[in-house]
């Protein structure tokens, strides 16, 4: 169950969202304003794959109150609108 997973992989963010990869990395991922917060190197709690065939991985509790936490920024900025988002 996605719930129990300490560890979430970039399926395991879309399942929980709904979103796809593509929408999450224009959106959220690859964000100037929230890589500084999620990326491990800023000591965050995603890590960003350096390296082609390399996984992305997130602390899900972490993600998930991230995710909570700026839901009305995130759909402000980016939007569902006019995006892939299942």
């Amino acid at each position: 169950m996605i719930g129990e997973k300490i560890w979430w992989t970039m399926k395991d963010l879309e399942e929980a969202t709904g979103f796809s990869d593509d929408w999450l990395k224009e959106n959220i991922l690859l964000q100037p304003r929230y890589k500084k917060i999620l990326d491990l190197e800023h000591g965050g709690f995603v890590y960003y794959p350096e390296r082609r065939g390399e996984k992305w991985l997130f602390i899900a509790s972490k993600m998930k109150e991230f995710l909570e936490r700026y839901f009305q920024d995130i759909m402000k900025g980016g939007g569902i609108h006019g995006h892939d988002h299942r």
